[in-house]
């Protein structure tokens, strides 16, 4: 009880600096305290709150929906599109087979893959950030949101294909995942500034789930 008076006075705080109107303060109570939805294998209780304190104000009164997981969906990469591309935003957590735990917040919708003749396009706002839960917690957030000047490689936030899940870009991809979730990769990349979210850059996942907002 402890953690959760803790966890919303902290959101409530958030909400406050943001010069946000009470009535959202007071929806702080919709906030998934501890939900552990059906067939969720991460994020645990504690890194949830953690994400939520993270989240856009506006998403941060939503309750999470689970989209897609590995476990029970398969590791099929065209499956993971296929459940998920009508929702948005999404948070995408992965779990590798040496335990590390990141993933990202994803602002726009994955059917926006496809909205060029190219084969990969990138898409997406800065809204979009990336983080690390397991070993250590941290978010790293869209350089723009604290830089002018920044390059052009650095407004590569959401990509993909049949073949690739990219998120973050220029000279690296933060997370870039594989048509089978087997043969992954973590970068540092111009978009978020970010060190490699595992202490391997190549890693293969042990779980992947995506979720929405309801």
């Amino acid at each position: 009880m402890m953690m959760e008076d803790h966890f919303l006075k902290g959101l409530h705080k958030k909400h406050k600096k943001k010069g946000l109107p009470s009535k959202i303060k007071l929806q702080v109570n919709n906030i998934p305290l501890c939900p552990n939805p059906k067939g969720c294998n991460i994020p645990d209780c504690a890194e949830l709150y953690t994400i939520w304190t993270w989240l856009p104000a506006r998403f941060a009164v939503c309750q999470p929906e689970l989209l897609y997981t590995s476990e029970e969906h398969g590791t099929s990469l065209m499956t993971l599109y296929s459940r998920v591309e009508s929702y948005q935003p999404t948070l995408i957590f992965i779990k590798t087979t040496t335990d590390e735990v990141f993933g990202a917040f994803c602002s726009n919708y994955w059917r926006d893959r496809r909205q060029s003749s190219r084969k990969l396009c990138y898409f997406g706002t800065g809204e979009t950030f990336i983080f690390t839960l397991s070993p250590k917690k941290k978010k790293y957030e869209w350089v723009g949101l604290h830089e002018e000047e920044i390059p052009n490689t650095a407004h590569m936030f959401l990509a993909g294909d049949n073949s690739v899940l990219t998120i973050g870009g220029g000279h690296g991809e933060a997370i870039q995942l594989d048509a089978n979730l087997e043969h992954c990769r973590s970068q540092h990349c111009d978009t978020f500034d970010n060190e490699p979210l595992c202490s391997n850059q190549d890693f293969t996942c042990k779980v992947v789930e995506v979720y929405g907002f309801h």
